[in-house]
């Protein structure tokens, strides 16, 4: 009987934290080359395909590396060898009005393609990159910090 408990006590713990994890999911890692991370507050994850990513993470790759986002809105973010890259704010509920996107390159290469978010909201998307910031308008922007 105790078995059985402790037993039914793990599944609800692993289904409740499964579906907390996918209501803060914002986008996810399409492909991958080479080798990259997510940094999620103290926890170093190792990027792979289908890695959910969170408001808030911060994803670097290695000097072989490159990464493909997908986020909910289906904009497109690539990130080519040795970038760092943080999703800082993103909201896309177009039932309640809400669009945000603020994301920060601080080093590399940084290719982002619009998604909704973008077309529904304009003003909502900024990108935060050393000693500027763009409001994206467009569809298409390509952007190269380096150090």
């Amino acid at each position: 009987m105790r078995v059985w408990i402790c037993g039914m006590f793990f599944m609800f713990f692993a289904f409740s934290s499964t579906a907390a994890l996918a209501a803060d999911t914002i986008g996810h890692i399409q492909t991958i080359k080479g080798t990259a991370t997510v940094i999620r507050g103290n926890l170093t994850l190792q990027a792979t395909t289908g890695t959910a990513l969170n408001s808030g993470d911060l994803i670097r790759t290695g000097k072989p590396g490159a990464v493909g986002i997908v986020m909910t809105d289906d904009t497109t973010i690539s990130l080519g060898p040795n970038s760092e890259f943080s999703l800082q704010e993103y909201a896309f509920n177009p039932k309640e009005g809400k669009f945000s996107l603020v994301a920060r390159i601080t080093k590399g290469t940084f290719v982002y393609l619009s998604g909704l978010i973008a077309k529904l909201a304009p003003n909502a998307v900024q990108l935060i990159i050393p000693d500027a910031t763009i409001a994206v308008r467009g569809t298409k922007l390509l952007v190269e910090v380096q150090q």
